[in-house]
């Protein structure tokens, strides 16, 4: 066994710090009195950031009570269609019900459709059926509504922008009265 001192990994540790009470005569250090300047950048920056992140989720909440609404509003027009004791009086409940359901999410009302299509096809004009309380039938209420993003002119996003919600209404064999 030899006598070989004891290996250093790291090498002799020195001091980077001046000794306490030590005068500072680097000119590129800061002086301990610095008045708080980057405080008021992360502050500035801070609130900078906040008001996108606040605008891009009042846009994602509108986008979620829009779809609630139509969603709500076609189910529970399917539903009183098929309560209804005569076709036209279950139309005529079905858009005062979709009315009241999306103006339930501040909705306007004159921004919405109504209609019946084929069960399972999209709810586009050409697909429409006429609404029947015939036993056995099938089809599919939607409720259209125009999508308003808060701060955004309907000159750029037009109304085009929509969500519509589906329901499928089965009418029962055993209807009473039928």
């Amino acid at each position: 066994m030899t006598d070989r001192p004891p290996a250093r990994w790291f090498g002799p540790v020195e001091h980077s710090d001046p000794a306490p009470g030590a005068a500072i005569n680097d000119p590129d250090r800061t002086h301990p009195t610095d008045p708080g300047r980057a405080m008021i950048e992360v502050i500035f920056l801070g609130v900078l950031m906040l008001i996108p992140v606040i605008y891009i989720l009042i846009g994602v909440l509108r986008l979620q009570a829009t779809t609630f609404a139509v969603t709500q509003a076609a189910r529970d027009a399917g539903r009183a269609l098929d309560s209804a004791p005569a076709i036209e009086d279950g139309i005529a409940r079905a858009r005062q019900i979709a009315t009241i359901d999306l103006a339930d999410q501040h909705l306007p009302a004159d921004q919405i459709s109504l209609q019946f299509v084929a069960a399972g096809t999209s709810c586009s004009p050409t697909n429409a059926v006429p609404p029947s309380l015939r036993g056995g039938a099938v089809y599919d209420v939607c409720v259209t509504a125009v999508v308003t993003l808060p701060g955004v002119p309907s000159i750029v996003t037009g109304s085009k922008n929509t969500i519509t919600g589906v329901y499928t209404v089965h009418i029962g064999d055993l209807r009473e009265g039928r």
